[in-house]
């Protein structure tokens, strides 16, 4: 099972509200070129299309996706329903994957209608080559839409601003050289945030966003949501000062110095955020890694009074990062370097993390069934891995799990 810790930095951008569209470096590709043909090795669900034939009939929206995307689940019953919404007026929508078949279909079936367009796999990644490589784009989900001259006449993540273009093009009413302004203007407001992260002066800052408010007025809009470019130079700001703050908290800083950025950055930051948590963030792992260290084979003499000492230095562990808390958790159950297994401690990480994730994600709430069953806990070990399979939507992890809870029953 992957279980990966973000870091600081990563809990900081993850808080950060800026919505800027995912438009990677600029590729080969344009607006207008004709659309490369569909290489696909299976199609999952639906009837295959055929862009040549679909030429002069259908709009086609390729979409990329995998299982493992947790914004792609968020997009998948967004584009279900402009399926339904556009089916009559021409539009038909391609979901792909680069996974094998084996993954994606149990995946699908188990979506159900909340999936209802055609699902195809990428036959070696010949798709994402002609599509996402061609143009520069890295990251999932996004949308490719294919006008009925079979040309790209757009992109971007889908469930920003596909519906206006679907709209215009299913009235005849779409303006693909507007479109290709539009796209500019969007990697001038990505232009925009790298330089307010890099600390670009407020002159060069504003001659920029001079440019940017002239063509967001021209075309009517950039992109869905309204553009906020002095959050964007905030949210920046902010980040920098986050980076401060992670390293004062890193060399030891008194409360006072720690206060002054505090100060600075606290008009800036994003509602949801908190000082609080973030220090949490980091003692929790400051306190964990000097815990591992103490706890491990390679620690010395006086590790396992030491380890002691840390492990009540955590009698309480806040739930604020699922992910990394359920790592700390399967850490503390499984590693074979720790010589001396504390279960009560790992029964509270596992606990943090479960309460963190609402006991909605399969991984944590396995983690979970794990320490109560180490803890002997056998009959709520049982109910809790039934159900970590029930939120299970991976085939082959799901085989795991079922594999586990055998055990556990066998064990009872």
């Amino acid at each position: 099972m992957s279980r990966v810790t973000r870091t600081l930095s990563a809990m900081v951008a993850s808080l950060m509200v800026a919505h800027l569209p995912g438009l990677g470096t600029a590729g080969a590709a344009q607006l207008g070129d004709p659309a490369p043909a569909l290489q696909i090795s299976d199609w999952v669900k639906g009837d295959p299309i055929d862009l040549a034939e679909a030429k002069g009939k259908q709009v086609v929206v390729v979409e990329f996706w995998a299982t493992w995307c947790g914004p792609c689940r968020v997009s998948i019953p967004h584009l279900t329903e402009l399926q339904k919404k556009f089916e009559e007026r021409g539009v038909a929508f391609v979901g792909v994957s680069d996974e094998d078949t084996a993954t994606v279909k149990p995946f699908v079936d188990n979506m159900g209608d909340k999936m209802d367009y055609r699902v195809a796999i990428d036959r070696n990644g010949q798709t994402a080559e002609g599509y996402m490589k061609a143009f520069g784009v890295n990251g999932i989900p996004h949308a490719f839409v294919v006008d009925r001259e079979g040309r790209i006449a757009w992109h971007g993540h889908p469930m920003d601003g596909l519906d206006r273009v679907l709209d215009r093009l299913a009235a005849n009413t779409f303006d693909l050289a507007a479109e290709r302004k539009r796209l500019d203007a969007q990697r001038k407001v990505q232009q925009y945030l790298e330089m307010a992260l890099r600390g670009e002066s407020d002159l060069k800052l504003d001659a920029l966003a001079k440019e940017i408010l002239a063509l967001e007025k021209e075309l009517g809009g950039i992109q869905a949501q309204p553009l906020d470019l002095v959050s964007i130079r905030n949210s920046a700001r902010f980040q920098s000062l986050m980076r401060d703050y992670q390293r004062a908290l890193l060399s030891g800083r008194t409360d006072a110095e720690l206060a002054k950025i505090e100060e600075k950055a606290a008009p800036l930051a994003p509602k949801e955020f908190r000082f609080s948590d973030f220090k949490a963030y980091y003692q929790v792992q400051r306190n964990f890694q000097e815990y591992y260290r103490a706890a491990t084979a390679s620690a010395g003499k006086d590790a396992p009074s030491r380890a002691a000492e840390l492990a009540k230095k955590m009698d309480y562990v806040p739930p604020i990062n699922a992910e990394m808390l359920n790592e700390m958790a399967w850490t503390l159950l499984t590693d074979e370097r720790i010589e001396k297994r504390d279960l009560v401690l790992a029964m509270r990480f596992a606990q943090a993390a479960y309460d963190a994730s609402k006991g909605q994600e399969p991984d944590v709430v396995d983690t979970y069934a794990r320490a109560l069953f180490d803890n002997g806990r056998i009959t709520d070990a049982i109910a809790h891995q039934k159900k970590a399979i029930e939120l299970c939507n991976e085939r082959e992890r799901m085989a795991e799990l079922e594999a586990t809870l055998k055990r556990y029953q066998k064990t009872k």
